[in-house]
C-alpha cells in the first residue's frame, strides 16, 4: 500500500469533485482501483478493502478522511483536504493540487473514469452495484476483500501480469 499515493488520490478526487463525501470518495477510489486492476493487473494505491454494509471501503483512505490515521501517518495526511462539517456527513475539498508525479497515465485515466462512473449517482445505486462484485460478495462482512476476487472474469493475460506484480509485493 502506498499511503502517500492514497492521499494524493484523495486530493485528486476532491479536486475533481469539490464537496465530495466520504462514501463517494471511498467508492470512487475503489472503482478506480478495480478498473486499473482489471485492465492493467495492478491497483493504483493498493489499499486494504473492507467489505462493509454499504460496499467496499479502502481502510487507510477512509481513516485519512476521518482523521483517524496513526500518529506516524499524520504528516502524510495533514494539509491535503479541507473538511466541511456543516452537514450531517462531512464533505471534502482539496486544500492543494494533487501531486500528479505519483500517478501513471493509466492511473489518472482510471481515476477520471471512476469519478465519471459515480457522478450524479445515489448512495444506494453505488452500494447496490458494489454488492454485485464477487470480491465484496465472497468476503465476510467487515472482513478484508481479496484482490484476486476483484479480478473475477478478467482476461488470463491480465491475471498473469497481476501475479508478477504480486510477486513484487504490489498486491
Amino acid at each position: 500500500m502506498d499511503k502517500e499515493k492514497a492521499v494524493e488520490a484523495l486530493v485528486y478526487i476532491a479536486g475533481k469533485v469539490p464537496g465530495v463525501g466520504r462514501f463517494h470518495a471511498a467508492k470512487i477510489l475503489y472503482f478506480a482501483e478495480r478498473f486499473h486492476l482489471r485492465e492493467f493487473g495492478r491497483p493504483i494505491v493498493g489499499d486494504r478493502y473492507i467489505a462493509m454494509d454499504h460496499g467496499p471501503v479502502p481502510s487507510f483512505a477512509y481513516d485519512a478522511l476521518k482523521g483517524t490515521v496513526p500518529p506516524a501517518d499524520k504528516d502524510t495526511v495533514e494539509g491535503a483536504l479541507i473538511q466541511n462539517d456543516a452537514f450531517h456527513h462531512p464533505t471534502y475539498k482539496a486544500r492543494r493540487e494533487a501531486d500528479l508525479s505519483y500517478f501513471s497515465k493509466t492511473d489518472i485515466e482510471c481515476l477520471d473514469r471512476a469519478v465519471a462512473h459515480c457522478a450524479g449517482r445515489s448512495f444506494g445505486s453505488i452500494s447496490d452495484e458494489t454488492h454485485k462484485h464477487t470480491a465484496w460478495d465472497k468476503a465476510n462482512l467487515n472482513g478484508r476483500m481479496d484482490y484476486a476476487d476483484m479480478m473475477d472474469g478478467v482476461d488470463p493475460e491480465i491475471i498473469e501480469d497481476a501475479k508478477v506484480f504480486a510477486a513484487y509485493g504490489v498486491l
